[in-house]
């Protein structure tokens, strides 16, 4: 906060201070401040610590009732949401030493504040809703499991998912493969603002090192074309979801098949757009009759390629 006069009025200090140690500038002619900041008597300033003006008002009638909450977020800066997909999962682990660790990466030019988004495995998300943590610009979070806020359900060996969710509930969710080990090192998985990965060297806090081909025939880049999820819930009565991860624009068909092969209903045959997609199956067949209690297989087509899984229909 500071007060500005006119070099030719400056000497009257006691009209500006009280004789206290308030700061004054005294503005010289041809007063180039005190036109800039279009002053006049009894304005009262405030810049900010690079010397911005801020606020700036008249206090003939008395000085402004929020004045300390003003200088208090001047203090305090407040600072702007994440976007989703300008902030993402750029890398995971989920074994070996370190092991289970989530990073998260800001691409954008700006700090921001990962406040109410959210973390799990799960597209139940219950797992870890961010407090008020600020993530720089070209910066990284890292956690690991079962620290301080920081996610708590382990990612799975196997293979499985992380869900990042902004606090309007959008997700961009990323597929992670099994584990794997080269030369003695257990391999993470890195990301782009996509979520089209491969695996690499763990590097958590820092950035992702370069994709390495497998010799053991597993296809580096995750997701692939597809990835099929397990069916939730399973087993189910009667409806279930069915998930899946598309890594470009296609033409996917989901259908369902009896233990025999034989089909039982093309839940879908469309062209879709890349990123996390779902549909719903509610255990009746092509003409919309109830099917009987069973196992049954779940197929999804892209490119030619086909993925299947099973599922269990309950009575």
């Amino acid at each position: 906060m500071v007060g500005i006069g006119k070099d030719t009025h400056i000497g009257y200090v006691n009209n500006w201070t009280d004789n206290n140690d308030a700061a004054v500038c005294a503005d010289g002619s041809p007063f180039n401040v005190w036109s800039d900041w279009n002053a006049s008597q009894r304005d009262l300033f405030l810049i900010d610590m690079n010397g911005n003006l801020v606020f700036h008002q008249n206090i003939t009638s008395g000085v402004p009732d929020n004045l300390e909450d003003t200088i208090i977020d001047l203090l305090n800066p407040s600072t702007d949401p994440c976007d989703l997909g300008v902030v993402y999962v750029s890398e995971a682990h989920t074994s070996g030493d370190p092991e289970d660790y989530i990073e998260l990466y800001n691409s954008g030019d700006t700090d921001c504040s990962l406040e109410g988004f959210q973390l799990d495995d799960s597209e139940d998300l219950e797992d870890l809703t961010f407090g008020a943590v600020i993530i720089p610009s070209g910066g990284y979070w890292i956690g690991y499991e079962d620290q301080d806020s920081s996610f708590s359900s382990g990612l799975s060996a196997d293979g499985d998912i992380i869900v990042f969710a902004d606090p309007d509930n959008n997700s961009l969710i990323v597929s992670l493969g099994e584990s794997q080990e080269l030369d003695g090192v257990e391999l993470s998985q890195s990301f782009d603002a996509n979520g089209v990965g491969c695996y690499t060297n763990p590097t958590p806090g820092a950035a992702n090192g370069d994709c390495i081909t497998l010799g053991n025939g597993i296809d580096p880049l995750l997701p692939r074309i597809m990835t099929l999820h397990q069916n939730y819930p399973n087993p189910f009565n009667p409806v279930t979801t069915l998930s899946y991860d598309l890594s470009k624009d296609v033409m996917v068909k989901v259908s369902i098949y009896d233990m025999n092969g034989n089909l039982v209903t093309n839940l879908l045959k469309e062209d879709q757009s890349a990123g996390h997609r779902s549909v719903k199956w509610n255990a009746t067949n092509q003409n919309g009759q109830p099917v009987s209690a069973g196992v049954y297989l779940y197929s999804i087509e892209v490119d030619g390629l086909i993925q299947t899984r099973k599922m269990i229909l309950l009575k």
